[in-house]
Protein backbone atom coordinates (compact mmCIF):
# COMPACT_ATOMS: atom_id res chain seq x y z
CA UNK A 1 0.00 0.00 0.00
CA UNK A 2 1.30 3.43 -0.96
CA UNK A 3 0.09 6.36 1.17
CA UNK A 4 0.41 9.83 -0.37
CA UNK A 5 -0.45 12.91 1.66
CA UNK A 6 -0.47 16.06 -0.47
CA UNK A 7 2.54 14.74 -2.36
CA UNK A 8 2.37 17.52 -4.97
CA UNK A 9 1.51 20.39 -2.62
CA UNK A 10 3.76 23.45 -2.85
CA UNK A 11 5.19 22.35 -6.20
CA UNK A 12 4.96 24.34 -9.38
CA UNK A 13 2.58 22.79 -11.96
CA UNK A 14 5.36 21.38 -14.17
CA UNK A 15 7.13 19.66 -11.28
CA UNK A 16 3.80 18.46 -9.84
CA UNK A 17 2.98 16.79 -13.17
CA UNK A 18 6.39 15.09 -13.19
CA UNK A 19 5.70 13.74 -9.70
CA UNK A 20 2.25 12.54 -10.80
CA UNK A 21 3.80 10.73 -13.78
CA UNK A 22 6.44 9.09 -11.57
CA UNK A 23 3.73 8.10 -9.10
CA UNK A 24 1.71 6.48 -11.90
CA UNK A 25 4.76 4.51 -13.04
CA UNK A 26 5.52 3.25 -9.52
CA UNK A 27 1.91 2.30 -8.82
CA UNK A 28 1.52 0.51 -12.16
CA UNK A 29 4.90 -1.24 -12.01
CA UNK A 30 4.34 -2.58 -8.50
CA UNK A 31 0.55 -2.97 -8.79
CA UNK A 32 0.05 -0.97 -5.60
CA UNK A 33 -3.10 -0.04 -3.80
CA UNK A 34 -2.74 3.69 -3.22
CA UNK A 35 -4.47 6.15 -0.92
CA UNK A 36 -3.90 9.75 -1.95
CA UNK A 37 -4.96 12.73 0.13
CA UNK A 38 -5.13 15.82 -2.06
CA UNK A 39 -6.84 19.15 -2.50
CA UNK A 40 -6.10 18.96 -6.23
CA UNK A 41 -9.28 17.63 -7.79
CA UNK A 42 -7.62 17.32 -11.20
CA UNK A 43 -5.16 14.80 -9.76
CA UNK A 44 -7.89 13.05 -7.80
CA UNK A 45 -9.88 12.48 -11.00
CA UNK A 46 -6.83 11.71 -13.13
CA UNK A 47 -5.26 9.16 -10.81
CA UNK A 48 -8.04 7.67 -8.77
CA UNK A 49 -10.61 4.98 -9.32
CA UNK A 50 -12.58 6.09 -6.28
CA UNK A 51 -13.04 9.59 -4.90
CA UNK A 52 -14.02 10.23 -1.31
CA UNK A 53 -14.74 13.77 -0.16
CA UNK A 54 -14.97 14.81 3.46
CA UNK A 55 -16.61 17.72 5.24
CA UNK A 56 -15.88 18.55 8.88
CA UNK A 57 -14.21 15.16 9.39
CA UNK A 58 -17.06 13.12 7.90
CA UNK A 59 -17.26 11.32 4.57
CA UNK A 60 -20.06 13.01 2.62
CA UNK A 61 -19.32 11.78 -0.90
CA UNK A 62 -17.97 8.45 -2.14
CA UNK A 63 -18.02 7.87 -5.90
CA UNK A 64 -16.36 5.10 -7.85
CA UNK A 65 -16.40 3.02 -11.01
CA UNK A 66 -19.08 3.87 -13.57
CA UNK A 67 -20.52 6.81 -11.63
CA UNK A 68 -17.09 8.43 -11.47
CA UNK A 69 -15.76 7.50 -14.91
CA UNK A 70 -16.82 10.61 -16.83
CA UNK A 71 -17.10 13.07 -13.95
CA UNK A 72 -15.60 16.52 -14.20
CA UNK A 73 -14.48 18.73 -11.34
CA UNK A 74 -17.71 20.70 -11.69
CA UNK A 75 -19.70 17.46 -11.38
CA UNK A 76 -17.83 16.59 -8.17
CA UNK A 77 -18.33 20.06 -6.72
CA UNK A 78 -22.06 20.01 -7.58
CA UNK A 79 -22.50 16.58 -6.03
CA UNK A 80 -20.56 17.67 -2.93
CA UNK A 81 -22.79 20.76 -2.56
CA UNK A 82 -25.94 18.64 -2.79
CA UNK A 83 -24.90 16.04 -0.20
CA UNK A 84 -23.16 18.41 2.22
CA UNK A 85 -25.70 21.21 2.01
CA UNK A 86 -23.17 23.90 1.13
CA UNK A 87 -20.75 25.00 -1.55
CA UNK A 88 -17.14 23.95 -1.25
CA UNK A 89 -15.33 27.07 -0.08
CA UNK A 90 -11.93 25.67 0.88
CA UNK A 91 -9.51 28.10 -0.76
CA UNK A 92 -6.74 25.47 -0.65
CA UNK A 93 -8.40 23.43 -3.36
CA UNK A 94 -6.53 23.75 -6.61
CA UNK A 95 -8.82 23.96 -9.58
CA UNK A 96 -6.21 24.18 -12.33
CA UNK A 97 -8.02 23.16 -15.47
Amino acid sequence: VLLLDEHTAALDPKTAQKIVNITKEIVDHHNLTTVMVTHDLDHALELGTRTIMMDKGRIVLDVEDEERKDMTIDDLLDKFAKVSGHELTNDRILLAQ
